[in-house]
């Protein structure tokens, strides 16, 4: 049986947990954890009013109501580029000419909206250290819940996206994102454990056995692009500050879980095969394509872009592939330049620079490199792949911008002596 330390090691109890939650209603904070149990399961009937996100969302905003100055704050400097881009890109849905994507556009709109409100009232939320560890230690729950349904077969499917190879996946997700997922989990349990000032799971080596299960189903997956962001945010622990003896601890930590993933990868032809065909044969399930179309496309419109969904279309039918009118750039930086040009990549890219920045701030905090660990990931993964239309994307960059925000406070403690 493992037990959930508080920042100084010790067992909470309940006295601690209305003194450390910050002044949270409780219905928030229990909100907030539905909701982020649910980010794993986010396409599960996408698009229906059944949507697991959806509806524990809606649970979150009603519950606001109880406690509305958690909303209404100044926003960052980070939030306000944001909504600055979020205006940019809506500026040629509301007052364009509306063509025969109007109503994509009008919905990608709406789930940008939804987004970055939701970005918002996570990071007021995740200010409290309290709250952020539950949160955090919510999410590898949720994520080793889905990996056991995968490696035990109960959701399991074979599936040849991105080509002949045949590829696990988890309920009919994309296997792509559904590596990303479960490795941000994994990163969120290890990091729990082993980034933060203090372990906030003991015994430690129970996660561990988290870390194997997530593990082998992040690479079952065949997923090049996540096992290689997956790589990267492991290695962001050696970067955690402390003692000499602490850095061999931490690096050790890092070779270990890289020839885990190493000796397990080698278990699996899929995967083997994938890799080498990207080495080989310079294969990278089409992106060898897409990219140099997609910075065309840029180069043909640099200031404003080519607009939400047009773009898309636009970069679909200069592909010409069989069964996809539409193709987005598979990459966060081609697809918001192409989209909405200069003039919305950078707000866009100055918010994300401030949440790394938090981040890489955060390090001596009582957060350790986990934020980095995470932000690192993320940043990469979205080098093979757009993901800033998902809410994990904008939960990562919330518990980012709002490390630094812990920081502050936990530094104002220190100094009055409490």
């Amino acid at each position: 049986m493992f037990e959930l330390a508080d920042n100084n090691g010790l067992i909470l109890d309940t006295t601690g947990r209305s003194r450390t939650a910050g002044g949270v209603l409780p219905i928030i904070r229990w909100s907030f954890y539905l909701f982020i149990a649910t980010i794993p399961f986010e396409t599960v009937n996408a698009g229906s009013a059944v949507e697991p996100t959806a509806v524990s969302l809606g649970i979150l905003m009603a519950s606001l109501v109880f406690q509305p100055g958690l909303v209404f704050r100044k926003p960052t400097t980070a939030f306000g580029l944001f909504v600055v881009y979020l205006l940019i890109f809506a500026a040629p849905i509301v007052a364009g000419p509306q063509n025969a994507y109007a109503n994509e556009a009008w919905w990608q709109l709406l789930v940008a909206t939804e987004l970055i409100v939701m970005c918002w009232v996570a990071y007021n939320v995740l200010q409290h250290e309290y709250i952020a560890r539950r949160a955090l230690f919510v999410l590898g729950l949720a994520c080793l819940t889905l990996a056991a349904l995968q490696l035990t077969g109960i959701s399991q499917n074979v599936t040849d996206f991105g080509g002949s190879t045949k590829r696990v996946t988890d309920f009919g997700f994309h296997p792509n994102n559904i590596a990303r997922i479960l490795g941000l989990g994994l990163l969120a349990f290890f990091g729990l454990a082993y980034a933060t000032r203090n372990s906030f799971i003991r015994p430690r080596w129970v996660v561990w056995i988290a870390f194997a299960m997530i593990g082998t189903a992040v690479v079952q997956t065949s997923s090049r692009g996540a096992l290689l962001a997956l790589g990267a945010g492991v290695i962001v622990f050696a970067l955690r500050p402390g003692k000499a003896d602490e850095r061999m601890r931490n690096l050790a930590l890092v070779v270990v879980a890289m020839g885990f993933f190493l000796f397990v990868a080698f278990q699996f032809e899929s995967t083997v095969g994938r890799f080498e065909d990207a080495v080989d044969d310079g294969n990278l399930a089409r992106r060898e394509q897409i990219f140099p179309m997609a910075w065309q496309l840029f180069l043909e419109k640099p200031i404003f872009g080519w607009g939400p969904v047009t773009a898309q279309y636009e970069l679909g039918g200069r592909l010409a592939h069989v069964d996809e009118d539409s193709k987005n750039a598979h990459n966060m930086v081609l697809n918001t330049l192409m989209t909405n040009g200069l003039i919305g990549a950078i707000p866009l890219f100055g918010g994300t620079f401030l949440a790394l920045y938090a981040a890489w701030r955060s390090r001596s905090g009582p957060r350790g490199v986990l934020p980095l660990s995470m932000i690192v990931m993320l940043l990469v993964a979205n080098m093979s792949g757009n993901w800033t239309a998902n809410k994990m994307h904008w939960f990562v960059i919330a518990y980012a911008l709002s490390s630094g925000v812990a920081l502050t406070k936990r530094g104002k403690v220190w100094r009055s002596g409490r």
